[in-house]
């Protein structure tokens, strides 16, 4: 395969803080992500949703841009874009503009970071905004199922727990407890600032030095230790008078360092990765019984889930979820074939490559790599290690992972019981 691999250069600034520069000059453009090791996964019950909380107030001002609009406009003023989002393991902040405005761009997310106003007015409307978006998932079926199997399978722990807190936690945070969260988490030894574009990386670093100067130094953050899943085969029932039913079925997976984790990722593509994927061609193509059906992993510090969910009429679901655990069965008892594994080899460096074509991918895959593995994992190697897993990789983790004994389903959608659901939830 040839090089296309980007190649970030890492520099650890004083007090601990990395800055990954990957020079594009191929581009019109630059994208700078802010990656805090901070999220859900580090959150005791009482702090539930406050890391998302945080990524919230930060949009709502600082002492030298006090409004929102002051933030947005110095952005999207000049055609860029400003978001951020928050996960397990982190919160990142990121900005993509026009090469032209790197330096505006480095400016508002450092100020966003390192000077925000926390106003405790803008605590209280927050507050009711983080409410109403936990509303609409609660209204939303096809995504509140994913968060109902997470608290069934996991319990009260962070991945049993809904990213954004619930409304109890969020009614509960203070200014002060806000402010202290903030304090202790945005350090430099907990950041990353990953730059990819059309910059030259000695000024693109200077500037960096410059913009964060002010942020202390502080100390590493701490995952909490996840739990094993709750015992199965368990059923999660919701009735509503929803249009469809929705499910999600769930096991334990891989962790993020396990050496399984490119065999996972290839039983997880073919099983139901995409349109090809088997699922997604015998119910829906073959059946025609769902117009939603798939599979994902997540992989974490210590622990990994996977993930297969679906959407039906509700006269499907049966019939649906019997198709899932028999193809389940299959690929436990015969793993996957030669075809397939060669199949999703293509399209996992197919993947790859097409992602390396736009700075925030590249910007971003920099940043995520840095903050998870101390290092950002070059695509050949990613590429070959894919490459490396063979038929019996494949049914090994495929054994592994599809265990009765940690098997969970949850299911939203008009229906009294589960009577004729339970019997369907075995693998032998």
């Amino acid at each position: 395969m040839p090089d296309y691999s980007p190649s970030p250069q890492l520099h650890v600034l004083p007090g601990g803080l990395r800055v990954l520069i990957e020079p594009l000059p191929h581009t019109h453009s630059v994208s700078i992500g802010c990656f805090v090791a901070v999220g859900s996964g580090y959150e005791e019950r009482h702090e539930s949703g406050i890391s998302h909380f945080i990524e919230h107030m930060l949009f709502k001002g600082t002492r030298r841009r006090p409004t929102p609009k002051l933030i947005a406009d110095a952005i999207e003023g000049v055609g860029g874009m400003l978001d951020a989002y928050t996960s397990f393991e982190s919160t990142v902040y990121y900005a993509k503009v026009a090469d032209m405005f790197f330096d505006r761009a480095l400016d508002v997310l450092a100020d966003m970071l390192i000077r925000p106003r926390l106003d405790p007015g803008d605590v209280e409307k927050e507050r009711r905004v983080i409410a109403e978006e936990l509303r609409q998932t609660a209204d939303t079926p096809s995504e509140l199922v994913h968060l109902l199997l997470d608290a069934a399978m996991w319990g009260d722990q962070p991945l049993g727990r809904d990213i954004a807190g619930d409304e109890a936690t969020i009614a509960a945070f203070t200014p002060e407890q806000i402010t202290a969260f903030w304090q202790s988490h945005y350090t430099r030894e907990n950041l990353v600032v990953s730059i990819a574009g059309n910059v030259d990386p000695q000024q693109a670093l200077a500037a960096t030095a410059t913009a964060f100067d002010e942020l202390p130094a502080g100390s590493p953050g701490v995952f909490l230790p996840s739990a094993p899943p709750r015992p199965g085969p368990a059923l999660t029932l919701q009735s509503d008078d929803s249009e469809q039913g929705n499910f999600c079925i769930g096991f334990r997976g891989v962790p993020q360092g396990d050496p399984d984790r490119r065999a996972m990722l290839v039983f997880d593509t073919v099983i139901g990765g995409g349109t090809s994927s088997r699922l997604f061609q015998e119910i829906r193509e073959e059946r025609g019984l769902a117009y939603n059906i798939g599979s994902y992993s997540r992989e974490h510090h210590d622990m990994g889930k996977w993930i297969i969910f679906g959407s039906v009429e509700p006269q499907n679901l049966h019939e649906c979820v019997a198709t899932v655990l028999a193809e389940l069965r299959r690929a436990r008892a015969e793993g996957i074939t030669a075809d397939e594994l060669a199949q999703v080899k293509e399209q996992v460096k197919g993947g790859i490559l097409l992602s390396l074509e736009d700075t925030w991918s590249i910007a971003s895959r920099n940043g995520s790599h840095q903050l998870r593995y101390g290092r950002v994992v070059p695509v050949e190697q990613v590429v070959a290690e894919v490459e490396a897993v063979s038929l019996d990789d494949v049914q090994r983790v495929a054994r592994r992972v599809l265990c009765e004994a940690e098997l969970h389903m949850a299911v939203i959608g008009p229906y009294d019981d589960g009577a004729e659901l339970e019997p369907l939830l075995h693998l032998e």
